[in-house]
């Protein structure tokens, strides 16, 4: 059973397709471990089609569900206390957030403005150029924030990895627009303007979406213009990826475009569009990570970055955010018990694994007999405490700990479940469980075979240090109690 994910948001052509785009981003990285379903008000049908396209089922709110009302509505009909609830949008302030966290499991608020105070339990901000001191949050909410997030779809994160080894565009005639999904003060038609003005740039590629609104005004101006203008709508990511890509620059709002751009491109131009791009355009520009309008409008080109765009730009945020939010559901759906004298067998299966078996400092398959043996010495030790973790009551991994002035780790996942981060939740949350069963505070020391990269980098990202081992083909780590 997958644990379900409902994403709040909406989108139109006064507001803008932001908001929905980067949450559909968001639930394609979490499609394959969560259930994910969106609730817009009102959607229009190419909105609609957008979202269903995408294999996502769409919850529709109407007129007669009144925006003051709509957060107990939400609540009272669609929230078990099972559930992660991501918001993404300006008004789900301080109150509309009580009600959804204390109806739902998790809440995950997408913010980039940071205008209220925050209940949720985590918050993501794929932009720079914020803190964690511009936040008024709960002391228990975590903060997601930085290009290390990036909220963009599958291609965009997969060109940025190649990004690195494509040829810089040197010229400066051809020319990518977007202005956003919907484009309320028509600023293509400004930003065709000023191409048109400069004779270096000879061609456009202009991309609209379905809330622009300004058709007739383009195309006038299409067929006026010296330029070639080429006009595409709702084109899908790998379309935008190669489309970017062949241009020789950019000219983009501060906005999620303009992050789709850099993973592709090389020279962005920015133009601000609303009051809350500033904080990114002012970072972007800054940093030398773009250029501003004027310079543009100049035909001004300066040095850009691109070694630090690179290295920011990584293409790896989807892993990142699967990763939070896996431990968001194993908060709600995780547990512990002390292990007991039947699950012998269970134990045995486990050590016994093909692979469990090849990390192991002594690889040969075990007899039942000396497993037995083993096994009942460990439950009768006073000093030897073992966990068997549950997700959603199913056993997924066990983990044993020897007391003897430090707790001396050992632990594996049920061979079905690798590759879910459960390694890295149980032994974090293990150590909190055995300090609560001590009553005390322990150093905690694990060792690791060095070409057991899954460990070592599980263990390395939960502060564990490598200090001087005793065994030769081995790593020994140690976490100091806190």
């Amino acid at each position: 059973m997958k644990t379900k994910v409902l994403l709040r948001a909406d989108g139109h052509n006064q507001m803008g397709l932001g908001h929905v785009v980067r949450s559909l981003a968001l639930a394609k990285m979490l499609e394959h471990d969560f259930d994910c379903q969106f609730i817009v008000r009102e959607p229009s049908t190419s909105l609609r089609q957008l979202i269903e396209n995408e294999g996502f089922a769409l919850i529709q709110l109407n007129d007669q569900v009144l925006p003051a009302h709509e957060a107990q509505y939400i609540a009272h009909h669609f929230l078990r206390g099972d559930e992660i609830v991501v918001l993404d949008g300006y008004h789900f302030d301080g109150a509309y957030q009580k009600v959804i966290k204390n109806a739902a499991g998790k809440l995950v608020c997408i913010d980039d403005i940071h205008e209220t105070h925050f209940w949720s339990d985590s918050i993501i901000n794929h932009t720079s150029g914020i803190s964690v001191e511009d936040y008024e949050k709960e002391d228990y909410t975590s903060l997601k924030l930085g290009f290390e997030y990036l909220l963009l779809r599958q291609p965009f994160l997969d060109a940025a990895k190649q990004r690195g080894v494509r040829k810089k565009k040197e010229s400066e005639q051809t020319a990518f627009i977007c202005m956003g999904g919907a484009d309320p003060s028509n600023t293509t038609i400004k930003a065709l303007s000023l191409c048109a003005h400069r004779g270096d740039i000879t061609e456009c590629h202009v991309v609209i979406g379905g809330a622009y609104l300004h058709h007739n005004e383009l195309n006038d101006f299409c067929k006026k213009s010296r330029l070639k203008i080429n006009i595409y709508s709702n084109l899908n990511a790998d379309n935008m990826v190669v489309l970017m890509s062949n241009c020789d620059l950019a000219i983009c709002p501060p906005s999620t475009v303009a992050l789709e751009y850099l993973c592709t491109g090389h020279h962005l131009y920015l133009i601000q569009t609303a009051d809350n791009q500033a904080y990114l355009y002012k970072y972007l520009t800054e940093n030398q990570l773009a250029q501003n309008w004027n310079d543009f409008k100049a035909g001004v080109r300066k040095t850009v970055k691109t070694t630090a765009i690179n290295r920011l730009f990584d293409g790896k945020s989807d892993r990142r955010l699967l990763k939070h939010f896996r431990k968001l559901d194993y908060d709600m759906h995780c547990s512990f018990r002390k292990a007991t004298g039947r699950d012998m067998l269970l134990y045995f299966k486990w050590a016994n694994d093909p692979m469990t078996r090849l990390q192991s400092f002594h690889p040969e398959p075990i007899k039942i007999e000396d497993h037995r043996a083993w096994f009942n010495r460990r439950m009768a030790d006073p000093k030897v405490v073992m966990y068997i973790m549950l997700y959603r009551g199913r056993a997924v991994g066990q983990i044993r700990f020897g007391i003897n002035g430090v707790a001396l780790l050992s632990y594996s996942i049920d061979p079905g479940e690798r590759g879910k981060s459960f390694g890295t939740y149980m032994v974090q949350e293990a150590i909190k469980e055995l300090e609560k069963d001590l009553e005390r505070s322990i150093n905690v020391v694990g060792y690791v075979k060095k070409d057991n990269l899954a460990s070592n980098k599980a263990l390395s990202n939960l502060g564990f240090k490598p200090i001087a081992s005793d065994r030769d083909s081995s790593i020994k780590y140690l976490l100091k109690a806190s």
